[in-house]
């Protein structure tokens, strides 16, 4: 089945999602995992001192699939008929860096 979405919509997903995705990982991980286990904390200090070349990319690569979901989204409603598969896993992944970005790093604190 062809793709609802145009190729210049494709280019930026698979050209953003990979360090997007990872970066989004990893913050996601510090938001959850590490403020339970350790308490509240500088979500992405560390990552920032020790990888700021991956911080600054994954930074704008995140931005741009936050972006890339608006018309994304659009087409998917126009052209819901001709929907994919992978289509449907480019917005979700692009819906998980979204989320993982905008959570509150303290969502997860508990108040000791």
């Amino acid at each position: 089945m062809k793709s609802v979405l145009p190729n210049w919509l494709r280019i930026v997903w698979f050209s953003a999602s990979p360090l997007g995705t990872a970066f989004s990982a990893r913050i996601a991980w510090e938001k959850t995992v590490w403020t339970i286990v350790r308490g509240p904390q500088m979500v992405g200090f560390s990552l920032m001192h020790i990888h700021p070349g991956f911080s600054f990319l994954g930074v704008l690569c995140a931005c741009a699939l936050m972006l890339w979901v608006i018309p994304a989204l659009i087409y998917l409603i126009l052209r819901r008929k001709q929907i994919s598969g992978l289509d449907i896993c480019m917005v979700v992944v692009a819906l998980f860096v979204t989320v993982a970005i905008v959570t509150p790093d303290t969502l997860f604190a508990s108040s000791r």
